[in-house]
């Protein structure tokens, strides 16, 4: 059976990484449980880890091989993994990706992904607050450190399967759904019911649905449930904003 992954990166130590797989079934894209899976997706490192790149391309091939075990355990071929994190740098001498460009005209806040020269500075300053006994918890440049792990995870998914960029705050804008955080309860209901006139599920919209279909926080689960949904979505469906192949956010098109 054809199947879809969303994944939210999330890299907080011990952390199970939210992952949600979807297959079509009874006219709606329903995520299967992935909790009752003997299978289980690799847990975070935390910020001082991932300054190592062993470490991040350890926790990608743990991932790829969370995903072929998933397809084996469950019997299904996953046709494309959305994945919600920047896929590369942006390009030296360049202020922001085509696709954050884009987020700034459609008045979407995202964070500026560094280009390569950038990063190699703000882990370098990690280190170094590190060496000097600085705290975990008050590592320098935080925001960013963790799309080194979403890059080592395109990297390693895009050799097996077809990976696009998502940004699940840009997904809820065009559901009309982005008033209320998701953080609340509130936000988190309203996406999911956005969401559900497009997808069949949940029926009614509940945010128990969410409870089962994958590890982290329920906001988390949601958003690698709307990610899953627009890696369902053949690329007529969707809306790219950016410029393909890999300095583009999707959107679903509606």
């Amino acid at each position: 059976m054809l199947s879809w992954a969303g994944i939210d990166v999330a890299i907080r130590k011990g952390k199970r990484l939210p992952i949600v797989v979807c297959v079509h079934r009874d006219g709606a894209l329903q995520p299967l449980r992935l909790v009752d899976a003997a299978a289980k997706p690799p847990r975070g490192m935390g910020n001082a880890a991932a300054l190592d790149p062993a470490v991040r391309q350890e926790f990608a091939e743990r991932t790829a091989a969370y995903l072929h075990a998933l397809e084996s355990e469950l019997d299904v071929r996953m046709e494309r993994i959305a994945i919600d994190a920047p896929s590369d740098p942006k390009r030296s001498g360049n202020a922001r990706r085509a696709c954050e460009r884009e987020m700034d005209r459609l008045k979407i806040s995202c964070i500026t992904t560094p280009d390569a020269e950038q990063f190699a500075s703000i882990c370098a300053r990690a280190e170094a607050h590190l060496a000097a006994g600085g705290s975990h918890a008050r590592i320098p440049g935080a925001n960013q450190i963790w799309m080194l792990v979403g890059f080592a995870l395109f990297e390693r998914l895009r050799r097996d399967w077809e990976c696009l960029e998502v940004f699940p705050q840009a997904i809820a804008w065009a559901l009309h759904a982005s008033d209320v955080h998701k953080r609340h309860a509130e936000g988190q209901l309203a996406q999911l019911t956005a969401a559900a006139k497009h997808t069949g599920w949940p029926s009614p919209p509940a945010l128990a649905a969410l409870d089962g279909i994958g590890y982290g926080d329920r906001h988390d689960r949601l958003d690698a449930y709307l990610a899953s949904w627009i890696a369902s979505l053949p690329e007529s469906w969707r809306r790219a904003a950016g410029v393909p192949p890999n300095d583009v956010i999707w959107l679903p098109g509606i």
